[in-house]
């Protein structure tokens, strides 16, 4: 059965758990680990599984908790791998000829399945990435002397989540 698509509602979630999935500061000397203990019962009895947890579970347990805490919807989208163009751009914020520009030009690789093109999940999010830090360096680089380069970058990112959220709130 495949995975779909799926928004939770905002609910209320205990501050020790937010703060518990905080990430750590830049001057923590380890990173710490998250476990899952899974309880199974055979014969009556209980039998603890300990897991460690993914790095990458853990980022979306803490953005998905943030989120929740923070009153918002939180939509969990499962992709496949290959994106079609149509995905990357839904993904990137831009037109599907504009994703078809970038691939011919080489600034997006891909590769073709019979006439159509695909992009593979990690060179899309590469290429988004790369695209918002030059967006953010340049903004740093051209931002006026008066307000501090860090602060502006900070409430830039922090806007373009909020438009993201409500534009993605609109389709839902």
């Amino acid at each position: 059965m495949p995975t779909l698509q799926r928004t939770y509602p905002p609910t209320h979630l205990d501050d020790d758990l937010v703060t518990a999935l905080e990430r750590p500061s830049d001057h923590a000397v380890t990173q710490p680990t998250y476990e899952l203990t899974v309880f199974t019962y055979r014969n009556g009895h209980r039998h603890p599984t300990v897991r460690q947890l993914p790095s990458e579970l853990v980022d979306i347990l803490r953005q998905a908790a943030e989120a929740l805490h923070e009153g918002l919807a939180v939509t969990v989208k499962p992709e496949s791998r290959q994106l079609t163009t149509t995905q990357v751009a839904d993904l990137l914020g831009v037109t599907r000829p504009t994703v078809v520009k970038l691939i011919d030009s080489g600034a997006i690789p891909s590769i073709r399945v019979g006439t159509h093109r695909r992009v593979a999940l990690p060179d899309a999010l590469a290429y988004r990435e790369a695209r918002r830090n030059a967006q953010y360096d340049f903004i740093a680089a051209t931002a006026v002397q008066e307000e501090e380069p860090v602060q502006v970058v900070t409430d830039l990112k922090r806007i373009r989540r909020q438009v993201a959220e409500e534009r993605h709130s609109s389709r839902v």
